[in-house]
């Protein structure tokens, strides 16, 4: 795909700004090294993004790198490099989510790794039911803005970058969603 770009060959300690700038001038290693940096960082929230469809997820992944080469040149540096690549992963994702109009799917394990028993491993399954399914009662823009806060933890400013509103948007947003998780979770343990 790039095999016609020339290599400048950065080395693997460059800051990720000097990688984009090598990708701007054609330099395929770059774009490698930055794919290793932030591959599973993007994959994961892809992930959450498209409803923990991870095979979805890898392929939309491949999307937002080829995008990331493509617009390099564009980058001016007035974010964090991570910052960038997380709103080319929201774009890609929210255009795909478009696309095909994605169902939640819920994958379930009932076994549990750490060598507890059954009952607690379907406790933990239970409280973590609980949690997905508050947590999908919320607003949609308050529902991003905590993911992206304790999920992915980006700062209240990389946040507002990332979804082009002001830090005390992203505050109260931020509240609002845990106020209401509270209530929706106190609500729950009545039952």
């Amino acid at each position: 795909m790039f095999e016609s770009a020339k290599k400048i060959s950065p080395p693997t300690e460059a800051t990720d700004v000097e990688l984009v700038r090598a990708m701007a001038n054609g330099d395929t290693q770059a774009l490698d090294v930055l794919y290793s940096r932030h591959g599973s960082m993007l994959l994961s929230y892809l992930t959450g993004q498209l409803r923990n469809n991870r095979q979805l997820a890898e392929e939309v992944l491949q999307d937002v790198m080829l995008a990331v080469w493509k617009s390099a040149h564009r980058f001016r540096g007035d974010s964090k490099v991570r910052t960038w690549l997380i709103a080319i992963a929201r774009n890609q994702a929210i255009n795909i989510r478009r696309k095909r109009r994605l169902q939640w799917v819920e994958l379930h394990e009932t076994h549990a790794s750490d060598g507890t028993g059954p009952l607690e491993a379907v406790a933990r399954q239970d409280r973590a039911e609980t949690l997905h399914e508050a947590l999908r009662q919320l607003p949609e823009a308050q529902r991003e803005t905590l993911e992206l806060v304790f999920f992915h933890q980006l700062s209240g400013p990389e946040v507002a970058e990332i979804l082009d509103i002001s830090v005390g948007t992203v505050k109260s947003r931020l509240h609002r969603a845990k106020e209401t998780l509270r209530r929706l979770l106190d609500d729950e343990a009545l039952f």
